[in-house]
């Protein structure tokens, strides 16, 4: 399975923050809508993504500023991985694992379409693999049957 099956199937959307909004807002961006990241972006050029293990670093950094004063753009996360909508699932799940990252931006001509998390990829792997012992337990089934007759 392919990144841009995912992309048609289930909810891959993404939330947007300006990199000269504060950590403030990007906290109650995150917490408004539920999710661990969001992707930074200017006149719609991706620049990087904030997550929660940049709002732990910005206190490490910062440890004597209010995040009401810090823009997103000095704590987030620039040097990004992305996958492509033609990479496999287990293509991008190797570069989450290889990079220990849990989000990534799936980027097709240039521009951001959709936000995979690890445990969407996790998700469907382990259904594929589900399925696919399924199947194999039938299999060794139907050849025992085969065996007895």
């Amino acid at each position: 399975m392919k990144v841009k099956d995912l992309l048609t199937e289930g909810d891959l959307s993404f939330h947007e923050l300006r990199g000269d909004e504060t950590v403030e807002e990007a906290i109650k961006r995150m917490s408004a809508y539920s999710v661990s990241a969001l992707v930074i972006r200017a006149e719609n050029e991706l620049h990087g993504i904030f997550t929660e293990r940049d709002l732990i670093r910005c206190h490490i950094l910062f440890p004597d500023r209010a995040v009401g004063e810090i823009p997103v753009k000095e704590v987030m996360t620039s040097r990004l991985i992305v996958a492509e909508p033609e990479d496999t699932i287990e293509e991008a799940m190797g570069m989450m694992i290889q990079a220990k990252i849990r989000h990534l931006p799936v980027v097709s001509a240039g521009r951001i379409t959709g936000m995979l998390g690890l445990e969407d990829l996790v998700g469907k792997h382990v259904g594929a693999l589900t399925r696919e012992l399924h199947y194999l337990k039938d299999y060794i089934s139907d050849l025992q049957d085969a065996a007895h007759d």
